[in-house]
């Protein structure tokens, strides 16, 4: 019985230790996120969100014809963007991305002869960008991934039955769209899968140029394609299952993440000591127990 019960004690001991460890790794790993993602002043939130604020005030007017009205409202982005600190709030990628749409915009608008269709296209971009900045989890850009899924699928069928003219049309309306959202997406994910997607862009065009099409390599090209969208997307079920765990503004789902864990290693635990105890033999209990 000695034995059985120091066995058990050890069998705890080592439990509570992997516990223990494994508490204080996802501390760690918290804390070291809330270090390398340096929580942003409330007074740079205020001015992002008052920058997204005139954005669609200026994209309502602009849908409106309202046009020297929204140049006003461009030049007062403009003004804005020096009085932000974007540090932790997009990437060197994303600002950059922000500043050429406005630069681009002011072409537009400022242009000798203003065109109804740039105004809007350029006004969009600029929309979707700025509310990426305010919006992390759910930005608007995101609602133009059944946009692209149908303008890959058309893209597909052109190929399959060798339309070249309408393969090179629906191109270029996916590329229009992907340039839409182009600034957005350089805000809110890596520049590294951004890239990844004007990579593929790059090829689908040159293959789909060619004298005849190059149907096989387009195949192979549109596949990759509805992979890259998928990442960027997060129709990935990895990607999904993993953003919301490190985003330090879900922290229920981080804590459940924690317990999850904890409870997986107490009931391995708890099987270990059962099964390790049948293998001792049972000392039946003294007289002077039985009567207690």
């Amino acid at each position: 019985m000695f034995i059985s019960i120091r066995s058990r004690m050890v069998a705890t001991t080592l439990m509570l230790t992997i516990v223990a460890t494994i508490s204080a790794a996802c501390g760690a790993s918290t804390s070291t996120t809330g270090q390398a993602a340096k929580p942003i002043d409330t007074d740079q939130i205020q001015r992002v969100e008052f920058l997204n604020q005139i954005t669609d005030e200026m994209y309502k007017q602009t849908m409106d014809g309202q046009v020297v009205e929204a140049r006003n409202k461009l030049q007062q982005i403009s003004d804005q963007i020096p009085k932000i600190h974007f540090e932790g709030i997009t990437s060197v990628e994303g600002l950059n991305a922000l500043t050429e749409t406005i630069t681009q915009a002011k072409r537009v608008y400022n242009a000798a002869q203003y065109s109804s269709d740039e105004g809007q296209v350029a006004v969009a971009k600029l929309r979707l960008a700025t509310d990426a900045l305010t919006h992390k989890n759910q930005p608007m850009w995101l609602q133009y991934h059944k946009v692209l899924q149908n303008d890959a699928l058309l893209l597909t069928q052109d190929i399959k039955s060798n339309k070249q003219a309408e393969a090179l049309t629906d191109f270029g309306k996916m590329s229009q769209h992907i340039a839409i959202i182009h600034p957005a997406l350089l805000i809110s994910r890596e520049a590294s899968s951004v890239e990844k997607l004007d990579s593929v862009l790059v090829f689908l065009h040159k293959n789909i140029s060619e004298k005849p099409m190059a149907a096989r390599q387009l195949e192979s090209g549109l596949t990759h394609l509805n992979q890259v969208l998928d990442e960027l997307f997060l129709k990935n079920k990895d990607a999904i299952a993993f953003v919301p765990i490190t985003d330090p503004r879900q922290p229920i789902i981080w804590s459940l993440g924690i317990g999850l864990i904890i409870v997986s290693v107490l009931s391995y635990a708890g099987w270990r000591m059962y099964h390790s105890g049948r293998s001792f033999v049972t000392v039946k209990p003294t007289r002077e127990s039985e009567n207690r």
